[in-house]
């Protein structure tokens, strides 16, 4: 028997009972002493909490009212569940794997007319990155940087990171960061965060970083500094958005930037804001962000890198 179907099938055997001994487990699923204990760890991490007895006479048991309970989904749930799983395809999220095994949960969970309805969804609805030739292609580009689910995982635990990262003229630096946000935005994945070094916030490329670790030697850091080290310099940039380019932003920003609203019927805004000239590849996504804002944009200030960043993009085309 492997492994996962044992653990489902010795979590149901538990739940079925009152009290149960290793040595229960043993004998019914003809397995060792270890095997047995390490078994009974697993099955506490997901989620089926146990409590145990020493002692002569004694054993495990689950906890009260923590009982195993079957779960089962309506029509709509199902189908909200199945729409949700297939709009994330193609859109380089982590975890590609567990996201592929839910899919096939939520038909197995499915009666046969169900079954039916679900697939007949992911043949009729097209979303942003769905190919529409093949909705079930999963494209190279759907992939996320390898190293972006072991940083989703240690910043679970730590917001105290150190990795080496590759700079555009492929220097690499060792950086200590702080970490405040990951976000994705037009198909790369960034680390936001406090560089201890420089005192400063940075943004990083996932898919720069490598040998990434917790940084367990870091000092922790007060509120005071966090405050001082996330406050923003004076705005350079300043731009006004008409109701077109007001849309677009709400559909691609950085994390943290608000609109000033300049009518009551939001029709028009302004955005003060802070580019980091002295970073390429901060410029270089700047000028992208206000292409794709389009004509409703129009700039009051606006750094001459970025300025020389949109007129190189724009010479391409003539």
């Amino acid at each position: 028997m492997k492994k996962s179907l044992r653990i489902q099938t010795e979590m149901r055997f538990i739940n079925n009972r009152e009290r149960f001994t290793i040595a229960d487990l043993q004998a019914e699923f003809d397995i060792s002493r270890a095997t047995a204990i390490r078994d009974l760890q697993e099955i506490e991490t997901l989620g089926l909490p146990l409590t145990s007895q020493p002692g002569h006479g004694g054993g495990y048991a689950v906890l009260r009212n923590q009982t195993l309970v079957q779960v089962q989904f309506n029509q709509s749930e199902l189908a909200a569940l199945f729409t949700a799983m297939q709009a994330s395809t193609n859109t380089q999220l982590p975890f590609l794997k567990s996201r592929q095994a839910i899919v096939e949960k939520l038909l197995s969970q499915a009666s046969p007319a169900q079954r039916a309805q679900l697939l007949a969804l992911r043949q009729i609805l097209i979303f942003e990155n769905t190919n529409p030739d093949d909705p079930d292609l999963l494209e190279l580009t759907d992939h996320a940087p390898d190293q972006l689910a072991p940083l989703i995982e240690l910043a679970t635990t730590t917001p105290n990171l150190t990795f080496n990262y590759t700079k555009p003229d492929n220097t690499v630096t060792i950086r200590h960061v702080y970490l405040l946000h990951i976000y994705q935005r037009q198909a790369r994945w960034y680390l936001e965060g406090l560089d201890r070094d420089r005192h400063a916030k940075r943004l990083f490329r996932v898919d720069h970083i490598t040998q990434l670790m917790a940084d367990d030697d870091a000092e922790p850091l007060t509120k005071q500094t966090i405050a001082e080290w996330t406050r923003d310099v004076a705005p350079n940039v300043d731009l006004t958005l008409d109701t077109t380019a007001i849309q677009r932003f709400r559909r691609w920003h950085q994390p943290g930037r608000r609109l000033q609203f300049l009518d009551p019927y939001q029709q028009r805004a302004r955005l003060q804001d802070t580019v980091n000239v002295a970073n390429p590849d901060a410029v270089a996504m700047y000028a992208d962000w206000v292409l794709f804002l389009g004509d409703g944009v129009n700039a009051v200030r606006l750094p001459e890198v970025v300025r020389a960043q949109l007129r190189q993009k724009l010479a391409r085309w003539r």
